[in-house]
């Protein structure tokens, strides 16, 4: 089979296109055949800092829709030519390959009028978000949130899923991306730019600031959320945690929640690896009422893979960004 793959640690310039023999699904899994796998920034960090886990040459991708092509002598829930879509284990060969193998419960049928390229969009930016927002702070209609970074692929997946919630959607962007954000359902956006984004909150809640802040951008918007987060607020950090060397006890009482979603398969909490499966159909049913919209931002070929994940590490991207086998 065809397949992107890295010899030794670096970054995507490191790919190389390579035939490797068809794998075979041990007793649980299932072999799927891969019709579009999502790109995401994990991709390219862990190309550069491999795990130990990792033996090489080594296949990455995580996001994967496809259909099943073989099934494992203990599963009974899936069968040849079913159509599905899933978060892959960061620790094995993933889905930068003709074919692929899973475990079989953590996928999810394709969720209804999507296409396996909508579809591979939405397993590690969706699922990051529904995580946060599902799984971690208990949300109300009515409360107040900031998403940091709203046009991101984790972001616009948030904006629209809190709004779902029926929250009060505050979100950062750049100004060329404003009307984006807008139209996925955030109610105000900041120019984190050209705007005091701590300035802007008191202003839009009168100086009480926000229930919940979900920052995807890093340590220092992280910390910097402490200065307009609501007493017993929550603040979710998907990238890093915040500097609290400079915190008061007792003056905020904040709760702070740590999002690590494909490091659950290195966990052994069978639990919480099974959850992917349920967040990948709770997610894929909105998705299929139209209540969640995947952000795709284009669709590239196999071979375009390295390029574009270059460009992400270069820069800002809008949306996602899968690649489609069937191009």
């Amino acid at each position: 089979m065809k397949a992107l793959v890295i010899n030794e640690a670096g970054g995507p310039g490191q790919l190389q296109e390579t035939d490797m023999e068809v794998p075979e699904p041990e007793a649980h899994e299932l072999r799927i055949k891969v019709h579009a796998v999502g790109l995401n920034p994990v991709d390219y960090k862990l190309m550069e800092s491999p795990l130990p886990e990792w033996s090489f040459p080594h296949v990455s991708g995580l996001d994967v829709s496809g259909v099943v092509d073989a099934v494992g002598a203990d599963v009974t829930d899936w069968s040849a030519g079913d159509e599905v879509y899933y978060h892959g284990n960061m620790t094995e060969d993933g889905g930068f390959a003709e074919f692929t193998t899973t475990r079989a419960d953590v996928v999810s049928s394709v969720p209804k009028g999507l296409t396996h390229v909508e579809a591979a969009s939405m397993p590690t930016a969706g699922f990051t978000a529904y995580q946060s927002l599902y799984r971690k702070a208990p949300l109300r209609p009515g409360q107040t949130i900031m998403i940091q970074a709203g046009s991101g692929g984790v972001g616009s997946f948030a904006v629209q899923l809190a709004k779902h919630l029926g929250l009060t959607v505050f979100s950062t962007c750049s100004d060329e991306n404003a009307d984006y954000v807008k139209e996925l359902g955030a109610d105000q956006v900041i120019d984190y730019r050209s705007q005091n984004v701590v300035e802007e909150v008191h202003k839009l809640t009168d100086g009480r600031g926000v229930d919940v802040v979900l920052d995807l951008v890093g340590r220092e918007t992280a910390t910097e959320a402490l200065d307009y987060l609501a007493f017993n607020g929550h603040l979710i950090a998907v990238v890093e945690w915040p500097d609290l060397s400079h915190y008061v006890a007792k003056t905020l009482a904040p709760s702070i929640h740590e999002v690590a979603l494909g490091f659950v398969y290195r966990s052994d909490d069978e639990a919480q690896i099974k959850d992917l499966g349920y967040m990948a159909r709770e997610l894929g049913e909105l998705a299929s009422q139209g209540k969640v919209k995947p952000s795709l931002n284009r669709t590239i070929s196999f071979q375009e893979i390295p390029k574009a994940l270059q460009e992400m590490q270069d820069g800002h991207t809008r949306g996602k960004i899968v690649a489609s086998f069937d191009t």
